[in-house]
């Protein structure tokens, strides 16, 4: 349950489980765990290979000595680093926990414990990267709306495997809140008549305005771009993919609605 207040319906099983896999694939790439109790080594696991040996003789910089044991052990696979001072990291989560607001969405919970693994002294992660949701980064999603969308708008993912709709989401989004989640099943087969691609777009986002009579925007790229978003370990990395894919004029976040909802939604170069 992502809110009490939130409505997930019309999902297309198959597109879900596949935003899903993805989810579950990053999550599952080779990671290095280590383990101290005030800077004092406690165990060092590696996830494909197991225990290890520890990489230092203690922990005095966690930040900068994850960052460092990435950089010497990223040609071996690993695609991430997490030094974990556990007593600390187990107090601060109970305290996230022991204010949670039980009518709360769950995502603000998670996004609140995810926020936890970047408290200096507690956990050290390299590199960063930002609170994921079925492929939805919330916190710039979040941030966009409270800055650019109005009080009620649709956020649609559409992702293209050549002229096929491969996955999709539409977020509905009222006062900053998530109040719905659904696919493109939610649109009958006259509306998707035309969506056939990237270029299309802007028939996806009509027939979506249309569906929850509210302004919608969105990013609309290719299957690849959007695996290799998804797989990408950090915050960085997912930014530059995301810009490299707009240049390149394989992907569009269109927001024009956005900014003249009376004008309908029109493409907007990658470059605006």
């Amino acid at each position: 349950m992502l809110s009490r207040h939130c409505h997930i319906e019309d999902i297309d099983p198959i597109q879900w489980k596949r935003l899903s896999n993805l989810s579950i694939a990053q999550e599952a790439s080779r990671r290095l765990i280590v383990t101290h109790h005030g800077g004092k080594l406690d165990r060092c696991f590696d996830t494909v290979s197991g225990e290890c040996a520890p990489p230092f003789a203690e922990i005095s910089d966690a930040q900068g000595q994850a960052e460092a044991l990435l950089a010497g052990r990223a040609a071996d696979g690993v695609k991430s680093v997490w030094i974990v001072d556990l007593e600390a990291y187990h107090g601060e989560l109970s305290a996230v926990q022991a204010g949670l607001d039980p009518l709360a969405p769950s995502t603000k919970q998670l996004a609140r414990e995810w926020e936890k693994r970047w408290v200096e002294g507690v956990c050290a992660v390299a590199p960063r990267s930002e609170f994921l949701h079925h492929g939805l980064p919330w916190v710039s999603l979040e941030r966009f709306v409270a800055k650019m969308a109005p009080e009620a708008c649709v956020f649609v993912l559409g992702v293209f495997d050549g002229g096929t709709l491969w996955a999709s989401l539409f977020v509905r989004i009222r006062n900053a809140e998530l109040v719905g989640v659904s696919t493109s099943v939610a649109l009958t087969k006259d509306d998707l008549r035309d969506v056939s691609g990237i270029e299309s777009h802007p028939f996806l986002l009509s027939a979506v305005a249309q569906r929850y009579q509210h302004p919608a925007f969105g990013w609309f790229c290719g299957r690849e771009d959007f695996e290799a978003w998804m797989l990408a370990s950090g915050s960085e990395e997912k930014a530059r993919l995301f810009q490299e894919s707009l240049v390149a004029g394989r992907s569009v976040f269109d927001f024009a609605a956005l900014l003249a909802p009376a004008a309908g939604p029109t493409e907007v170069s990658p470059g605006a």
